[in-house]
């Protein structure tokens, strides 16, 4: 009979955030069980895996599918959070996050054409030149970037969300046989901090996209500066950004706050770095900021007047299909038997929300990942 792939296991373990031994607890057997079902020496039973799926919540026909060859390439996570006793975790997550995002993004490749990968090649410059030249690549002059999740997506990078309930969690990014990814962690719902993560981690992507896995740890502290220093002069070029620093004090910033789309805290910091405030002036605007709370997420004002980084290749995706002929929307789950956590990742969506009404007393096989989600009247 059908039985779990191995690596399906694990993959769908380290997205719950579980390590072996909570699971094995969690289904009351052994760690070496878990650990010989995840290295294929042994196959769980029947019982062991419909607890796998409810435990995980993930559907059974992905523990019986195998992981896409196109997918077996994975470069190395550029993982961005706060200092945390977790982070290994939440990197396992993040790594498992992103590969079932692109097997999703690999699965709508069969019905659509997606725009293919478009980053500049940069042999290293510093961030500030490589901010500079990936604008020229793209065509971007010095403007400020109102629509920076669309400039993403028609560059190629799959932009999606990431949530693992930790608030000290901020952006990741990688690539994927060729694709390029960008995660946005939603738990904070600061605009201004998520633009400058987005560009934060496209400093990644060009600047350190050859770097192994070992190399971004051994260099972390490094790394993390030039792709801050990248994404402040990507998005506040020296040129334009300059001309509006006329009034240093902190209400001077708050105004050209929605311009800019980026936190006051940022544009203090960049007028500071191109020579525009004095070192006191610095300090004394840092030392304000904390008093006032601004900090914290959400704690500065206007943040309600920047941009969003919206993503909306999906959404067209999803439109084309509910006007073709091929699959509707709410047969998705079906096709594309993933955890919700996954599809609201890449979708954006509630597919449960999508059911024609019509169809709303009738079962759909694979939409629920978990029996109980079903609503009264799908029995």
């Amino acid at each position: 009979m059908n039985t779990a792939y191995p690596a399906r296991i694990t993959q769908c373990r380290e997205l719950a955030g579980l390590s072996k031994t909570e699971l094995a607890s969690q289904l009351n057997v052994s760690v070496a069980a878990v650990s010989q079902w995840e290295n294929g020496s042994k196959n769980p039973t029947p019982d062991n895996l419909v607890a796998l799926s409810r435990h995980l919540r993930v559907p059974m026909p992905l523990l019986l599918t195998p992981v896409p060859t196109e997918l077996s390439s994975r470069g190395p996570i550029t993982f961005r959070a706060r200092s945390s006793a977790k982070t290994a975790m939440l990197r396992r997550q993040a790594e498992s996050l992103a590969e079932l995002d692109a097997e999703a993004f690999l699965w709508m490749e069969k019905w659509v054409s997606l725009p293919n990968p478009s980053l500049p090649e940069i042999l290293f410059k510093d961030p500030e030149e490589s901010a500079n030249e990936c604008r020229r690549f793209w065509g971007l002059g010095n403007r400020p970037i109102a629509k920076l999740g669309e400039l993403f997506e028609s560059r190629g990078i799959r932009l999606c969300s990431a949530a693992f309930g930790d608030v000290r969690f901020d952006a990741f990014s990688c690539i994927v046989s060729g694709r390029p990814f960008v995660f946005l962690g939603n738990e904070k719902q600061d605009r201004a901090r998520s633009r400058f993560d987005a560009a934060h981690e496209l400093g990644h992507l060009i600047m350190h996209q050859h770097f192994s896995q070992d190399e971004l740890e051994a260099k972390k502290e490094e790394t993390e500066k030039q792709a801050n220093a990248f994404s402040s002069a990507f998005l506040m070029p020296r040129e334009t950004f300059s001309c509006d620093i006329i009034d240093t004090s902190l209400d001077g910033f708050k105004r050209i706050k929605p311009k800019w789309g980026v936190s006051i805290q940022a544009m203090v910091r960049r007028a500071k770095d191109l020579g525009l405030l004095s070192e006191e002036t610095y300090q004394r605007h840092c030392i304000s900021m904390g008093q006032q709370g601004w900090r914290r997420a959400k704690g500065e004002p206007l943040d309600d007047m920047v941009p969003t980084t919206n993503r909306s290749l999906v959404r067209k995706i999803l439109n084309l299909l509910s006007n073709g002929d091929k699959i509707k929307p709410w047969e998705i789950p079906s096709e594309l038997p993933l955890p919700d956590q996954v599809l609201e990742s890449v979708f954006e969506t509630n597919f449960k929300t999508l059911l024609p009404v019509e169809l709303d007393n009738v079962i759909v096989r694979g939409v629920f990942s978990d029996p109980k989600d079903a609503r009264p009247g799908h029995n």
